[in-house]
């Protein structure tokens, strides 16, 4: 069941990543005033800004999560540091609680590792798109898709690069944070599950390395097919061409569907999309 707001309904900031300086005060106070312009409460994590213990952080993650009034958790934050939360993470309370919970790029980590360990689905969005170049058409689509009940914000082309049909729950996300999960309890089941892999930075030796590990651990055997977002660096260099050539090679001899999308990534114009 995906989410739906209204006014009144009470939502949560945290960063569970990085550090949040205090020179994003504005940025995070413009979001909000947004926020509040729909009748949202809003609650702010004591752990929101400035340097935290994961310990900490994953307390306060907790402590939101127990709140039955807020029905949304939106992380801010990226960077590295996500991954030092999760064994300190009350699953069973995640799964109880009916939260929606709201993250990208190193939260890749935290959105695949609830899926896993509390069976129920996150949001790969990052709700700071709402404030950037292109703020004014995300905000109307956040809000026709989580007060009206439409699509708008889940709506994205793309292409077919290999095969006719794809169909499946997606699990994924930032590439090198989702690899930061291999060998954990947290890496997800990929059997049957549509692979959503993006990035930010990595030219393409990196890039293409991270693909042959998920090779080498078998993922593309088992995935029903592969969603391929925007890998910013790539594209800016003009490599993208390498790593297409290089999926198709390594899923040669078990050709499953790859679509390619530019909806999907760290552009500020990105689309959600669920994760389970």
């Amino acid at each position: 069941m995906t989410l739906q707001l209204k006014s009144g309904d009470t939502v949560a900031l945290i960063a569970c990543s990085d550090p949040i300086p205090q020179e994003r005060r504005v940025q995070i106070n413009e979001l909000s005033a947004h926020l509040q312009q729909w009748g949202l409460q809003i609650v702010e994590a004591s752990t929101l800004m400035d340097s935290h213990t994961s310990q900490e952080k994953a307390n306060e993650l907790n402590r939101l999560f127990a709140n039955p009034q807020i029905k949304a958790i939106f992380d801010i934050s990226g960077g590295d540091l996500a991954n030092g939360i999760l064994p300190y993470l009350n699953y069973e309370q995640i799964r109880t609680a009916g939260t929606a919970f709201f993250g990208m790029s190193d939260l890749t980590v935290v959105l695949n590792a609830i899926v896993q360990q509390s069976q129920i689905q996150t949001y790969h969005y990052q709700i700071m798109n709402m404030i950037k170049e292109h703020g004014a058409e995300q905000r109307q689509q956040f809000y026709r898709t989580f007060f009206e009940g439409g699509s708008d914000l889940y709506d994205f082309d793309f292409d077919f690069m290999q095969g006719e049909n794809l169909h499946g729950d997606v699990i994924g996300g930032n590439i090198r944070c989702f690899l930061k999960l291999v060998g954990t309890p947290y890496f997800p089941n990929v059997a049957g599950k549509v692979l959503l892999l993006e990035a930010w930075s990595g030219r393409a030796p990196r890039i293409l390395s991270m693909l042959d590990q998920l090779h080498q651990i078998g993922v593309f055997n088992a995935c029903s097919g592969i969603l391929l977002g925007t890998f910013t660096e790539i594209e800016q260099h003009g490599e993208w061409n390498q790593i297409q050539q290089h999926l198709l090679q390594l899923t040669a001899q078990h050709p499953i569907p790859v679509v390619t999308s530019k909806g999907i990534g760290h552009q500020s114009d990105s689309k959600c999309i669920i994760i389970s």
